[in-house]
């Protein structure tokens, strides 16, 4: 894939250009990377090639792209041992200079080897929502039973104390 300019020394454009961390999915329009600063085991992110701030600014081609880049980063995560990869992301020279903190964490989670058994998928779209770099990245994040007292809200517990809802 061509080389594209970095956008104010953009963190997400470098890893783009090569970089950064290593591509564990690619096509036309994303990248697929595993997050070295994980929540969770095989936490991954899809970033767009093309620097852009917002998913309501995808184009046409980006749209066309973007489950298909979700679908394969999933594929990847559930053939990845995770065991290993964490292991590995720690002796990345790129690595040294970083914190190893949530990589060691998730090393020591009980559920580290198993297949996910849900996922969250999420988008900080703007400084607002929760975003620290303004390049579009979307988390992938697998889920595993027992990996919170009670998964029930979702993502809506990025609001605390406004998850819960009463259901008809």
């Amino acid at each position: 894939m061509s080389k594209i300019l970095p956008k104010q020394n953009c963190y997400f454009c470098k890893v783009i250009n090569g970089e950064g961390d290593p591509f564990v999915f690619e096509n036309r329009s994303f990248t697929g990377i595993f997050d070295t600063n994980p929540v969770n085991p095989g936490h991954a992110l899809i970033i767009p090639r093309r620097h852009v701030a917002s998913i309501f600014n995808l184009n046409e081609t980006e749209h066309a792209d973007y489950f298909d880049a979700i679908s394969g980063v999933k594929r990847v995560i559930e053939t990845t041992d995770m065991r290993a990869l964490y292991q590995e992301m720690l002796s990345r020279p790129a690595q040294q200079d970083r914190p190893k903190d949530s990589i060691e964490t998730v090393l020591q989670l009980p559920f580290l080897d198993n297949r996910p058994d849900a996922y969250t998928i999420g988008n900080n779209d703007g400084r607002e929502a929760g975003r620290s770099i303004d390049h579009l990245h979307v988390i992938l994040l697998p889920r595993y039973s027992g990996d919170v007292e009670s998964p029930s809200g979702g993502i809506r517990n990025v609001i605390p104390g406004r998850a819960h809802y009463q259901r008809s």
